[in-house]
């Protein structure tokens, strides 16, 4: 009952995770009005969210293995809460930009702090299958930043719809403090600068090499799709307004939590993580070529193109369970937290890059269709660049241990 307690919690703040990851998708046109903001602005604005989020992944993983998951969490949370408060008084981006900031330094540790727990406390062989039962009943935070987002926004306006989140994240942090159980730590504390030497030498570790273009791009796709673009381009191609934009992005989210269990699930059954995750962005670029060729073919068809993105596109829980077999158990915090801050880096850089093309698309006249079929062309030639690199990669290795003196040697076998 411990366990499922523990879950639950871990399930309620990460869905207030997803839901700042992608609110800002929904109410974009709004918000860019009321801020008098670009496509570039917004685009720097949705990525100042991750930038952060990926530079508190040093401080994160350096307390998640000195104070554990509840502490850290819900710590952390607590910059959330404040990061809310300051958006929903934003008169400008200078105030939005600190408020997002926040935002993503409280969210920091959520996804992390919820793998070192599951890692500790099950079967290796149930990694994969736990964290992604963790991200699919999180998804309703997702959900909650879709059509019911729209709706609280076209009623109350964006500003007081920001008002529940306020409140859940505020509850967030109080729950993981209240319920989530004390990590049995190393009474061994290592110094600071040997954690983050620790930190820096994970990267070193050549068995994850061609695992790490994967983890720039593939959420990095999803997000720009899920948490900034869709809602622009839903607006400006086809001129829906915030509810219908809301459906649309409704039904991209329950095909990510869908995706993600079964995903999960097929990796517990066949134990073929690297073709899974091979497969799985493959048939994330089908849709993203078929937007390409046809970006003005209807709401309908958009739809169905994000219901796949979003079906296929979330393979992280299986890209951190192959990559765990390369981490030794004393490193599994901050090796993870560096992975995930590489993955929020690659968010953070297409949706800074793709904000660029299409404020300079737009300058030289292009209509609203073919700046979007510019985007998607760039999204599915940078996630098929990525698997063409992870293709190369072992399908599992011996953890990495440390060597006498903290450095880091890799244990011959592997595949």
């Amino acid at each position: 009952m411990r366990r499922v307690g523990a879950l639950s919690v871990l399930c309620f703040v990460y869905g207030i995770s997803l839901f700042y990851r992608g609110m800002i998708s929904v109410i974009a046109p709004e918000l860019a009005a009321d801020l008098a903001l670009g496509e570039s602005g917004l685009g720097l604005l949705s990525s100042t969210f991750f930038i952060s989020f990926a530079i508190a992944q040093v401080p994160c993983g350096l307390a998640l293995d000195r104070l554990g998951a509840r502490l850290t969490i819900g710590l952390f949370m607590g910059f959330a809460t404040l990061g809310t408060a300051i958006f929903w008084m934003a008169e400008g981006y200078a105030t939005a930009f600190v408020a997002q900031v926040l935002i993503g330094i409280g969210c920091a540790p959520v996804f992390t702090g919820a793998m070192l727990y599951i890692g500790r406390r099950y079967h290796p062989e149930q990694f994969a299958y736990v964290t992604a039962m963790v991200i699919a009943l999180g998804s309703v935070g997702d959900l909650l930043g879709t059509t019911p987002l729209a709706l609280l926004a076209q009623w109350l306006g964006w500003r007081n719809a920001l008002l529940v989140p306020l409140a859940l994240t505020l509850l967030a942090a109080c729950g993981c403090l209240r319920w989530l159980p004390k990590d049995h730590l190393s009474a061994d504390k290592q110094p600071l600068a040997h954690m983050l030497g620790g930190m820096a030498r994970v990267v070193t570790v050549r068995g994850l090499w061609p695992i790490m273009p994967m983890f720039l791009a593939s959420y990095a796709v999803l997000m720009a799709i899920r948490g900034l673009w869709s809602g622009p381009y839903l607006a400006e191609v086809f001129a829906l307004n915030t509810a219908d934009r809301g459906t649309i992005v409704l039904a991209m989210s329950v095909a990510m939590a869908l995706g993600t269990f079964l995903l999960g699930y097929l990796n517990k059954r066949f134990r073929r993580t690297k073709e899974l995750v091979v497969v799985s962005a493959l048939l994330t670029v089908v849709p993203l070529l078929l937007l390409t060729a046809h970006p003005g073919a209807g709401p309908r068809f958009a739809m169905g193109a994000f219901v796949a993105v979003g079906l296929f596109g979330f393979n992280y829980p299986l890209l951190m369970s192959h990559c765990r077999s390369f981490l030794a158990p004393a490193y599994q915090g901050r090796g993870m937290a560096v992975l995930t801050a590489l993955s929020f880096i690659g968010v953070a850089l297409v949706q800074s890059v793709s904000g660029w093309l299409i404020e300079r698309v737009a300058a030289m006249g292009l209509a609203p269709e073919e700046q979007y079929r510019l985007l998607f062309l760039l999204l599915a030639a940078i996630l098929a660049v990525a698997t063409l690199a992870y293709g190369f990669s072992r399908s599992e290795g011996s953890a990495d241990q440390p060597a006498p003196g903290g450095r880091m040697v890799q244990v011959a076998g592997g595949r």
